[in-house]
């Protein structure tokens, strides 16, 4: 029983630890943050909170504002069209909205039902944002990748290597949607079949937007238990925790590899400036260098070269000088321009 309860307790120390680094850390990165974005962080901390605040006390009322909503696209001809033609669009940047009309999805459609509805516009849509960023709106993709700095970032990896797995994980980690689209068609090397294939693997992530919307709706169901309910919440809660955390594990996986990156990792590549200029540490009988020694040329930079460098005029295309009868060749050594 001793061992037990020493047992429990060093967990829970070491889970009291655990969250006790985690708010250190967090503060120190908020304090490393410029001033102007300590600000809008607070801001919309405060923000969230109000509105964490409002949906805990109007809950009821919001989710059956959206469970009519839901009830009438689905009653609707063309509802299913108008949802996945808004799912479409909201692939294009700066739009936004996913995650709710995700969401929305499984309000309608139920889960799994939503999900293939959700996955085809999806796919479809950031599909057509990427051709369209990369060969009509090239500059704008561009600016994208330069004005974030996750972006630049992991656009530095891609040039390097373009797998497929590589963007899988890129794909999986939580980035906004549609400015992923269209910030990964400013990257040359980057193919749309390899994008495409990417898009179609990581899609069944949604089910967990389809799950929580489902799950919302049952909540608006006046004859559900209270314990049903309880349980709903439960699974939500795990559910976005669940994703966050892995979603969090991925990310921190590719920063990791963006770090080896930048510290001269010899698998990510060569150094930049000795592909642009040329290694001077190696060694000159490689080939790679061209060193020229002072006894090579004159004071007016021109080599020397000796006279078998010289091939007979009537042997070359070479046009020479025509010099005077009485020139004494012996008695200046012999240039070439270059």
């Amino acid at each position: 029983m001793a061992e037990r309860l020493e047992s429990l307790r060093s967990t829970l120390r070491s889970q009291v630890q655990f969250f006790n680094d985690l708010g250190n850390n967090f503060i120190e990165w908020y304090k490393n943050q410029p001033k102007k974005k300590q600000v809008l962080y607070a801001i919309g901390a405060v923000f969230g909170l109000a509105a964490a605040v409002i949906v805990l006390i109007f809950h009821n009322s919001l989710i059956a504002v959206m469970v009519d909503v839901s009830d009438l696209i689905r009653k609707s001809k063309f509802g299913g069209l108008a949802l996945f033609i808004a799912i479409f669009f909201v692939g294009f940047p700066p739009l936004l909205g996913f995650s709710a009309l995700s969401m929305l999805c499984g309000m309608v459609y139920g889960f799994p039902g939503g999900w293939p509805l959700l996955a085809a516009a999806s796919i479809t849509g950031s599909f057509a944002s990427f051709m369209v960023y990369r060969y009509f709106l090239r500059n704008q993709a561009e600016l994208l990748v330069a004005r974030n700095e996750k972006f630049r970032a992991f656009a530095e990896i891609l040039k390097e290597d373009a797998s497929l797995f590589l963007l899988i994980l890129l794909r999986l980690c939580p980035l906004p949607y549609s400015l992923s689209n269209g910030a990964l068609a400013a990257i040359p090397n980057l193919p749309a079949s390899t994008y495409l294939m990417a898009s179609l693997i990581t899609s069944p992530k949604m089910f967990m937007h389809v799950f929580i919307g489902h799950t919302i709706k049952n909540l608006g169901d006046a004859e559900r238990p209270a314990s049903a309910k309880a349980l709903d919440v439960f699974s939500i809660l795990l559910t976005g925790c669940a994703v966050s955390l892995a979603s969090f594990i991925i990310y921190k996986r590719m920063q990791q590899k963006l770090d080896s990156y930048h510290e001269g990792d010899p698998n990510s590549g060569a150094n930049y400036d000795d592909l642009v200029f040329g290694n001077f540490d190696e060694d000159p009988e490689s080939g790679h260098n061209l060193e020229l020694n002072s006894t090579e040329y004159d004071d007016d930079n021109f080599i020397i070269a000796e006279d078998d460098d010289f091939l007979a005029p009537r042997e070359t295309d070479e046009r020479v000088l025509d010099l005077p009868s009485d020139f004494d060749d012996s008695k200046s050594p012999k240039y070439r321009d270059y």
